[in-house]
């Protein structure tokens, strides 16, 4: 509670017996977190008794569970979300994965959690469930993909300040026989105007790309003052990319009018064709204005490979562009990270492939961000630890990145949100103070303390 300085233990979100959430190296552990406005802290994870980790990875009844704290994390009282059936093989209600947890900006007694469930024999589940008590139970899930035909994957919701449901997810898991050239994979969308009890029917918002190296870690948010809703993803222009030829770049599509219409996909990233990004986070301030951080690999002194399970090697930073004209334009990259990441080191790509969305929040005068850094590890020791940085806007394109303690902001707020998107509870966040020293660069100012 000092700006990052110092940091106390925190306490389990789990719940007896079902103590392990680490899955496989590759998927685990994964959480979400989001808070209230009241202060509250919810985190969403999936977990089973380690009694069944004998069993192989899809029969493993991964329940999905909510933990609610109101003392900024030191305690937890943990809910079940949807609980899997035990004792069972081959039954797709088993393979409960990669929950997100979003909370009414007006009324938090209204919480909603999303998951997908891997298919055995057919298209895989986009499933939302949704609390009408602040997260202590939960309705039924509500399916939002067609696993009779393409499926759904990861869906990431966002609630509006009328309280509407909005949720975009891409298709996967297509149901066999398999077609020999990888289908493309549009990007959906769909909303609940009752609380999340019913959703319209999906309908499309991008045409999406063939294969898995593209139209990858979508993320929603709506403005909570305005509505105006903002999806974006790492992807390619054309639907029949694929790697390694084709580069990643982050796009962003825009509705102004409640999902009814979008924009046309706008491209973020402003370096030249042919460098990867990824893993976009987003946030909104309270002004409107809109802000996007993502991996960059442009200051790389070597391509970025392809390996075993996708994108490897390389070196990448991380990159922010902003909007003030509701994602109409966008700012000029600036560059966050201190120092260029190492990705032959580390769980990104050397051995289990584990890296998501940049975590992000913001206020009127200031972005925080959080991202997975490797500068404490080398070839023995694998090390990759979380850094922040929160960088200070001082007029149209012009950014000084300093410390959290010189913003009238709840710290709550500034990390925990920076850290909802996906970085998993068993990783700690490492303070980074630095200062804006030119129009696209950002250097070292204090010690850097990290947790690994």
């Amino acid at each position: 509670m000092n700006g990052g300085r110092t940091w106390y233990p925190g306490g389990s979100p789990m719940l007896d017996p079902h103590t392990d959430c680490s899955g496989v190296a590759i998927n685990g552990p994964y959480a979400t977190l989001v808070f209230d406005r009241e202060g509250v802290l919810y985190v969403a994870l999936v977990a089973n008794d380690p009694k069944f980790n004998h069993l192989e990875r899809a029969d493993r009844p991964r329940h999905v569970f909510l933990a609610r704290s109101s003392d900024g994390g030191r305690s937890f009282d943990t809910s079940m979300v949807y609980e899997a059936p035990e004792g069972v093989t081959k039954d797709p209600r088993t393979n409960n994965q990669r929950p997100m947890v979003v909370v009414d900006p007006s009324d938090p007694t209204h919480v909603y959690v999303s998951w997908l469930q891997r298919g055995v024999d057919t298209g895989h589940k986009a499933l939302i469930a949704a609390s009408d008590d602040g997260g202590r139970t939960f309705a039924e899930p509500v399916q939002l993909s067609n696993d009779e035909e393409h499926g759904g994957y990861q869906p990431r919701p966002a609630v509006g300040p009328d309280g509407t449901v909005h949720v975009i997810f891409p298709s996967s898991g297509f149901a066999d026989p398999r077609p020999d050239e990888p289908l493309v994979r549009p990007l959906y969308y769909s909303r609940s105007v009752d609380y999340g009890r019913t959703f319209d029917e999906v309908r499309v918002i991008d045409e999406g790309n063939a294969g898995f190296s593209f139209m990858r870690k979508q993320l929603l948010a709506a403005d909570p003052s305005t509505g105006t809703l903002y999806a974006v993803w790492y992807g390619h222009p054309d639907p029949r990319a694929s790697r390694p030829d084709a580069d990643a770049d982050v796009f962003v599509r825009v509705s102004t009018d409640g999902g009814d219409t979008w924009s046309e996909r706008r491209r973020i990233n402003d370096d030249r064709v042919g460098v990867q990004q990824y893993d976009p986070g987003i946030s909104i301030a309270p002004n409107g204005r809109v802000d996007v951080a993502w991996y960059d690999f442009r200051n790389s002194p070597v391509p970025e490979g392809e390996g075993e399970v996708g994108n490897a090697g390389g070196y990448n930073d991380v990159y922010y562009a902003s909007s003030s004209d509701q994602g109409v334009t966008w700012s000029e990259n600036v560059r966050v990270s201190d120092r260029i990441i190492d990705r032959t080191i580390g769980v990104w790509s050397n051995n289990i492939h584990s890296h998501t969305n940049v975590g992000m929040t913001s206020t009127d005068n200031a972005v925080f961000v959080a991202w997975q850094d490797t500068r404490n590890g080398n070839e023995r020791t694998q090390a990759e630890d979380i850094y922040f940085a929160s960088i200070l806007l001082d007029g149209p394109n012009r950014t000084s990145v300093v410390s959290a303690a010189s913003f009238d902001v709840p710290l709550w707020a500034v990390v925990a949100t920076s850290l909802a998107v996906g970085l998993g509870v068993a990783m700690l966040v490492a303070a980074v103070l630095l200062r804006r020293v030119g129009p696209r660069d950002a250097r070292l100012e204090t010690t850097t303390r990290a947790s690994g």
